[in-house]
């Protein structure tokens, strides 16, 4: 069994001040899957548009980064996750069709210390069906 995290934090999409979307975003409460009392929803475009959830890294260093969010047939097949690494923006792509309603990792980053947008979901994909964004999760071992 993994070691429990020295570190975490979960961002919700209704964390105050630690999401921020478009308005081209809706909010829905349609999957009991959902992490808290509701997740966003967008159509997916060939633009940017992304949810971005803001945490607060303790220090520099490689964190867990793991995505939460109902699945639907509806939902999108390949949904952008975007992580704001000390290396750059690294994209992720999750099939949000299914495997919904628990926490997903997505993998393992190396992060900067400070305030700023760690994990975005971007509306830019190929995939079909809704792109959700619902709730992140943080931890350092």
């Amino acid at each position: 069994m993994a070691a429990a995290p020295s570190w975490t934090t979960t961002v919700d999409n209704a964390t105050s001040g630690q999401f921020t979307a478009s308005a081209n975003w809706g909010t829905s409460t349609y999957s009991s899957q959902r992490h808290g009392t509701d997740y966003r929803f967008a159509d997916p475009v060939a633009a940017s548009d992304p949810a971005w959830y803001s945490a607060t890294i303790p220090s520099a260093g490689t964190y867990q980064v793991e995505v939460w969010y109902p699945a639907d047939p509806g939902y999108n097949s390949s949904a952008p996750y975007i992580v704001a690494t000390s290396g750059g923006n690294q994209t992720v792509y999750v099939d949000q069709r299914s495997g919904g309603g628990a926490w997903r990792s997505i993998g393992s980053f190396s992060l900067n210390a400070g305030t700023y947008n760690v994990v975005g979901v971007s509306r830019w994909t190929s995939g079909t069906g809704y792109v959700i964004a619902d709730a992140v999760r943080i931890s350092r071992q």
